[in-house]
């Protein structure tokens, strides 16, 4: 949705007037437009207020008087007719086009022939309809346009498109029309596209850089980065044959991808690097090396798809939201895995040079690989280690866990961080049946207070918002979090407190939507049902009363609100009988009074605009001058009072329904630096304290819900990601034992994710589930690393330890530039602060603290683990008896 407030010298009536005939078509023209609403300012409208006195002197009835206007005022097709060889259209022509022509229409002509003409009983006024809502921007009247786009459309596109029309045709409106855009959904879209875009940048180059610092080989180098742009455009054609968009989520998806496209040539090249060294030829080492690496790789590849395939497919909006993310990321990790098994090997056959043993190699490479080999040897050191004390090594990793369970239980919960956009809703509401002038009074001071307020660039207020006259919404945008000091809460409790100052006013905050189309719903709605609407109101009570004394709870309001004062009119209906008059005609002609009546419409230069008929405002301004409005009966014109009782009263409060039921919402914010999820759960535990009488129900609904269904989603996600976890490594290992060892590296993973989050004052929230969710693919790929080389030097006539020993250093290269290259590329992700930074940095920390505590953990633990396991194993599988030759038959 993009809004633009229109100006122009001539006043706001007259810019609504050129803005909806002359602009809004233009708009609706234009591709991926759904509609366009046009705010602000009335519409032109003639009013004719008749005079009660003078139609009674008369004799002359209102309904006459609107009947004969109907009847006068026409344009009636007639039939066709033959001239010649032609057919013609025949239409009776009778409207009127000037307002003096409605003046001067004879409406009754008296005894002695005297002609009494419209304008003679009643005041024809060229005026505006009633004005149902005010839009301000900046405290002066505007017009607001709000476009929006149809579901599917290219948001970047129709923004552009919109805003070059407006440029283009408001100067066109009047000499000195402006328009200001307000909110343009585009340039969010843009920003965020722009921190990914950064993000996956720096991790290709950080990618490439940690294989070139491991492998020390230009050309080894080059082709492993070749997986990067091959993998990336690969998957962009996939994407556009599934329908997907360059939307915020693919490209976080493949931002996260980059880290893992590039693992599977390095793994490969890394494997043919080790055939080299040992004296085999460039085709030779190809082959073998890919040959020895393939089942790892092919385990942690589909490890990987195993995770984020249960993720596309999640249900609600969590589903929805993270579809086409766990699906882009499924297809990119697939092609590199392909690019890894066919182009790497051709290239490494083709590009590779024989390695030469006496090659004298330069300083700095030499000094390169001598730190890596004593990391080698310092890594060896470590693992003899925690093989010699394998209850230790366990008993410490537990410990962490402990630690790490204990540091995620008093950690913040949150369906998603809350973002700083700079802007902030306030929802201003006044005593139900408040006036729309007195609204717009009342916050029009409020409005110049925060245009003062240094930081805010600009106020944009709506006077009776959703057709409520006593509500106001102010949109206030502050200064871009990029070029201010103060974070938002600072502003927010500014407009709080100065909005607070309008009297008999509640304030509620509240920013924009956190996803396009969501609406901005309280984070916390309750949803009280039950049978008896006091009853309802005394819960409802109690509820917000318990909500009120949390910390964590701001703007705390129950949607219950007393009537509405009323002027009732109760029809007496033996009166109404005994004068001939329906009950419906009292309504009727009473609304004609009160309200209008539209008549007709007069075409005045080509532009129409209705025309209605009411009683002069002086003749309907009390409930005294109500009862003496006449009424036609078969005996004559009666007084309202007469056959009705008129007196004030008080419309019936608002009757909500919940799934056929009488229901109560209580709403609240969360208050600065509040937890949503500790406040959710210390409200249930007070409400189990004194509960809801019998037939009474509560519902918990808003981003309360929405975090609780995407916590139970990721759960059933992280769950099903598991089986299949454990069904592709069963099938690739043809074991079911060894599953169980590379499983443990997950939990390892979680120490480094939780307790990076606690550091840095993050919360558990999507975003920070979505890297623990990625974590799980992630860390299986080093077990399985590890425990592929370790089988692989069983089958050459090893002991378990000795294959650990040997496998361990071998496998740690491509295990450490893995994983490296990984938390590299997240931290461009990690430390921004740009537009959508909120939602990403927690996921990206998870990431980097995952893979810190995985690969280290992994590399002592998972060890210790495998040596268990197989120990187990051989308990419990006996070793086959060898075979004895069978005796020799005589011959027959």
């Amino acid at each position: 949705m993009l809004v633009a407030v229109v100006s122009t010298p001539a006043g706001v009536n007259e810019t609504r007037e050129k803005v909806d005939e002359r602009l809004r078509p233009l708009l609706e023209q234009i591709e991926g437009v759904g509609a366009v609403n046009v705010l602000g300012g009335q519409d032109r409208e003639i009013h004719v207020n008749f005079d009660l006195d003078r139609l009674r002197a008369l004799g002359v009835s209102p309904s006459q008087v609107a009947q004969r206007l109907g009847i006068e005022n026409l344009s009636v097709p007639v039939g066709d007719m033959r001239l010649g060889s032609y057919s013609v259209g025949v239409r009776a022509e009778a409207q009127f086009e000037h307002i003096d022509d409605l003046r001067s229409m004879i409406v009754h002509q008296t005894r002695d022939g005297q002609q009494v003409r419209l304008g003679d009983v009643a005041t024809v006024v060229d005026d505006f309809t009633k004005a149902s809502r005010y839009v301000r921007f900046n405290g002066q009247e505007a017009v607001a346009v709000e476009v929006v786009k149809k579901s599917g459309a290219n948001t970047v596109a129709v923004c552009e498109a919109v805003r070059e029309k407006l440029n283009a045709e408001v100067p066109k409106l009047a000499d000195g029309a402006i328009t200001e855009v307000i909110t343009d959904q585009s340039l969010e879209v843009k920003a965020n596209a722009h921190e990914v875009w950064i993000a996956i940048y720096f991790g290709g180059a950080m990618a490439v850089l940690v294989i070139l610092f491991f492998l020390l080989d230009l050309r080894g180098t080059f082709i492993s980065a070749l997986a990067l742009p091959t993998s990336i455009i690969g998957t962009f054609a996939v994407m556009y044959y599934l329908g997907f968009s360059l939307n915020m989520m693919t490209l976080l998806g493949l931002s996260l991808a980059i880290g893992l496209l590039i693992d599977d040539a390095v793994v490969v090249r890394e494997s043919i690097t080790r055939r080299l060294e040992a004296g085999d030829s460039p085709a030779e080492a190809a082959s073998r090396g890919t040959r020895e690496i393939a089942l790892a790789v092919l385990a942690t590849t589909l490890s990987l798809v195993a995770v984020f395939v249960p993720v596309a497919f999640m249900s609600g909006i969590v589903g929805q939201f993270f579809k086409q993310f766990g699906l882009t990321i499924a297809v990119a990790v697939m092609l590199s895995l392909f690019v890894a098994f066919t182009l790497d090997p051709m290239l490494s056959a083709r590009l590779s040079k024989a390695h030469d043993p006496h090659a004298k190699e330069p300083r700095l490479v030499a000094a390169i690989r001598g730190f890596l080999d004593r990391i080698d040897d310092r890594y060896r050191d470590v693992l003899r280690a925690a093989l010699r004390w394998p209850k230790a090594t366990v008993g410490a990793s537990v410990g962490m866990l402990l630690v790490t369970g204990a540091v995620a239980a008093v950690m913040p919960k949150e369906f998603v961080p809350k973002e700083d956009r700079g802007e902030i809703f306030a929802d201003v509401r006044l005593p139900v049946g408040s006036a729309l002038e007195v609204t717009s009074a009342a916050v029009r001071s409020a409005e110049a207070k925060l245009l003062a307020t240094p930081g805010v660039e600009r106020v944009y207020t709506i006077i009776g918002h959703e057709s409520t006259p006593e509500r106001a919404r102010l949109r206030v945008r502050v200064t871009d979090k990029a070029n201010r000091a103060e974070p938002l809460e600072r502003f927010e409790e500014r407009v709080r407190a100065t909005l607070s100052e309008v009297p008999q006013s509640t304030v509620n905050l509240s920013q924009p939507a956190i996803i396009d189309g969501l609406g901005d719903f309280p984070p916390i709605i309750l949803i009280l049902q039950g049978p008896d609407l006091d009853g309802l109101a005394v819960e409802g009570e109690r509820l917000e009363a318990m909500l009120n004394t949390q910390a964590d709870a701001n703007d705390v309001r129950m949607s219950l609100s007393p009537g509405r004062p009323e002027l009732r009119l109760t029809v007496d209906r033996a009166a109404a009988a005994d004068r001939g008059v329906p009950a419906g005609l009292v309504g009727v002609t009473a609304r004609m009074m009160v309200e209008g009546e539209l008549v007709g419409s007069l075409r005045d230069g080509g532009e129409e605009a209705d025309i209605r008929l009411r009683a002069d405002p002086r003749f309907s301004q009390d409930a005294q001058a109500i009862s003496t409005l006449p009424l036609p009966s078969p005996r004559g014109d009666i007084q309202l009072g007469d056959v009705a009782q008129v007196q004030m009263g008080v419309a019936a409060a608002e009757i909500q329904r919940y799934n056929r039921m009488r229901s109560v919402n209580i709403t609240a914010q969360v208050a600065p630096g509040g937890n949503l999820g500790g406040l959710v759960e210390t409200f249930f535990k007070d409400l189990k304290k004194a509960p809801l009488p019998e037939g009474y129900f509560l519902t918990l609904d808003g981003q309360a819900k929405d975090m609780e269904d995407t916590f139970n989603a990721m759960g059933l996600a992280i769950g099903v990601a598991f089986l299949f976890i454990f069904m592709v490594l069963a099938s690739q290992f043809e074991s079911l034992i060894h599953p169980f060892t590379l499983m443990v590296s997950v939990p390892l993973a979680m120490v480094g994710a939780i307790l990076a989050l606690a550091m840095t004052g993050n919360s558990i929230s999507m975003g920070s589930l979505i890297g623990i969710i990625l974590l799980m693919g992630l860390v299986t790929k080093n077990a399985i690393l590890l425990v592929d080389g370790a089988i692989a030097a069983m089958r050459d006539g090893l002991s378990p330890v000795e294959a650990l020993e040997l496998a361990g250093p071998r496998r740690l290269r491509p295990i450490v530039m893995t994983s490296a290259a990984m938390a590299l590329g997240m931290i461009p992700t990690a430390i921004a602060s740009g537009i959508g930074s909120e939602f990403r940095a927690p996921m990206a920390i998870a990431v980097i603290g995952g893979v810190i505590s995985s690969t280290v953990l992994t590399l002592v633990v998972v060890p210790v683990i495998f040596l268990w396991m197989e120990r187990l194993r051989s308990f419990f599988v006996r070793a086959p008896a060898p075979a004895t030759a069978p005796t020799p038959q005589p011959a027959k």
